[in-house]
């Protein structure tokens, strides 16, 4: 299923096509606000802790340990990407864990969906996106990268999706690809999955240690200009 794009939420053309905006609010309590006007329900799950940045930005701190969010199946078919475009975005300050840490993702491991983590953040420092078809078996996963992410600093990354090779900004600048040989093919469809925060599809490891703000996913590729947008005015939050 397709998502539609939405020209009614705010005045803003950089918002034109959000579907999931969470800037993290509340301050307090299991549930946070998904500003964009889908209003998807996102629970918390774990109790991650509510801090506060230096300039006093929310923002929840999941500890690694079993700290996550998600939102049920049901509520989420306009972020089961198939053919389409699409982009996420977040502002990140991961700590390593020594393993795969789930950003966001809506998928089965090697059947269906899509799904985008980082990884040794000590060394190379891997962002990646990957997605799952179990109808082109034995091919069962196609996946990209970029590298040099780094632990305990902000850092907003942008994925844009259009084709066969999406594309990796970190703080605007665009970054090296990495890809499997043919692209990144469409992932099938996971309408029945739920989309899950900070863990991987099965909730119980791959757990993201440290801070999120403004995860937003848009159902269009956003442009460089877009992500620079994007950067300008986000990055005075976090002293970036």
């Amino acid at each position: 299923m397709e998502a539609t794009m939405i020209r009614g939420y705010d005045k803003l053309a950089l918002d034109y096509g959000m579907l999931l905006d969470l800037r993290f609010t509340e301050g307090v309590g299991l549930v946070t606000r998904d500003e964009a006007k889908p209003h998807h329900k996102i629970t918390l799950v774990g109790a991650p802790a509510w801090t506060q940045t230096a300039n006093n930005i929310t923002v929840p701190y999941f500890d690694g340990a079993g700290d996550y969010m998600e939102c049920v199946a049901a509520d989420t078919p306009d972020l089961n990407f198939t053919t389409g475009d699409y982009s996420i975005a977040c502002w990140v300050y991961p700590i390593d864990t020594s393993t795969s840490m789930m950003i966001a993702g809506k998928y089965l491991l090697d059947s269906v969906g899509w799904e985008l983590y980082l990884f040794a953040l000590l060394a190379d420092g891997y962002l990646t996106l990957r997605h799952h078809h179990a109808s082109l078996a034995p091919d069962n996963r196609d996946g990209c990268y970029s590298t040099d992410w780094r632990e305990k600093v902000w850092q907003l990354m942008v994925v844009t999706r259009s084709g066969l090779y999406p594309l990796h900004y970190r703080n605007a600048i665009p970054l090296t690809m990495s890809y499997e040989v043919g692209g990144v093919k469409n992932p099938d469809s996971a309408i029945a999955r739920d989309l899950v925060i900070g863990t991987r599809f099965s909730k119980d490891q791959n757990w993201h240690k440290g801070n999120m703000w403004g995860l937003r996913i848009w159902n269009r590729a956003l442009s460089p200009a877009d992500v620079q947008l994007l950067f300008e005015m986000e990055h005075r939050f976090f002293e970036v």
